[in-house]
């Protein structure tokens, strides 16, 4: 696949996202609406989607060699990632108080929300599969080690055991587990439960790419524009991270050229969308979180398209 077929593919998706930028500033889309909207997304729409990349006769199921090889690469990924958004932040000397900021920036992307349309827009169904069984890992660390970030140490094993428990009860990490179960069994023919789930599975990605729209027109471009940390932190999460988990991908055993790209490409999705969720909740400034945000999906549009030709 060459630059200009994936950059072609990037502008096929951006084109709803600046609609989702109009209908907004046009007010169609209210601050009620959207969270409504989002709640239906990750609750039942991208469960949904997850679960249709696993259904019909024309998936290629991997492996179970394949599918575990598939995770603990991804949890190799976190762990290399992780590093790199701690040194990041010792290298950038912070403010105190926003390192948990800068390091969720860095460490997480939105590989669920936008990942998932990303992918399949520019891969196929079949990478959406993969993508799936690359969830299950972050979905631990985003409530796990994402929490522990904003919350510090407070609550102890106990807090922790209980981010853990309402990890499990995330739709998207069952949807993800569900698909774990169809890829270790083979069944993958659930007849017309089956098309249903697809139905609605298709409304995942054009209406998270109007939703991300209506987002960005909520900021307001000149103060999320002005934080220098903020530019390196995003450079950091769209080329740097995915760049230093091709190489640990690249020698990592038994990957082909569609598991390494479907797990890169994850990995250099925009910054995630909790991390602001996690300030507000946790007390902290959400400024330097929003800014990355902002920056990270507008630079998006050009750096995916470039990871995906290192990819190669």
């Amino acid at each position: 696949m060459s630059f200009t077929s994936v950059a072609l593919q990037m502008v096929t998706v951006s084109l709803p996202i600046l609609l989702g930028w109009c209908i907004s500033k046009l007010g169609f889309m209210k601050a009620e609406f959207e969270r409504e909207l989002s709640r239906l997304l990750l609750q039942v729409a991208l469960p949904c989607l997850v679960l249709s990349s696993a259904l019909g006769d024309d998936v290629q199921l991997p492996s179970v060699a394949d599918t575990f090889s598939l995770m603990g690469l991804s949890i190799v990924m976190y762990v290399v990632a992780i590093v790199i958004a701690f040194a990041v932040t010792a290298v950038l000397r912070v403010p105190k108080g926003t390192e948990c900021s800068y390091r969720f920036a860095v460490l997480f992307g939105n590989a669920g929300f936008i990942g998932f349309p990303v992918v399949q827009a520019v891969l196929g169904k079949q990478a959406l599969l993969y993508a799936s069984i690359a969830l299950i890992p972050l979905n631990i660390f985003m409530f796990t080690v994402g929490v522990m970030l904003f919350s510090g140490t407070r609550g102890g094993l106990k807090k922790q055991l209980r981010n853990l428990a309402a990890c499990c009860k995330n739709p998207g990490l069952i949807a993800s587990l569900v698909v774990l179960v169809i890829v270790l069994t083979g069944w993958t023919d659930w007849g017309v439960l089956g098309d249903s789930i697809s139905i609605v599975g298709t409304m995942t990605t054009p209406a998270a790419l109007l939703l991300m729209g209506s987002s960005i027109a909520k900021y307001h471009p000149l103060d999320m524009l002005t934080n220098w940390r903020a530019y390196v932190a995003v450079a950091f999460r769209l080329v740097i991270v995915p760049v230093a988990c091709l190489a640990v991908a690249r020698v990592w055993p038994g990957m082909t050229s569609m598991f390494i790209t479907t797990l890169v490409l994850e990995m250099a999705m925009p910054v995630g969308s909790n991390g602001t969720l996690y300030c507000l909740q946790y007390g902290k400034d959400a400024r330097p979180m929003m800014q990355c945000t902002f920056l990270s999906i507008i630079c998006s549009i050009l750096t995916i398209p470039l990871v995906t030709m290192l990819c190669g």
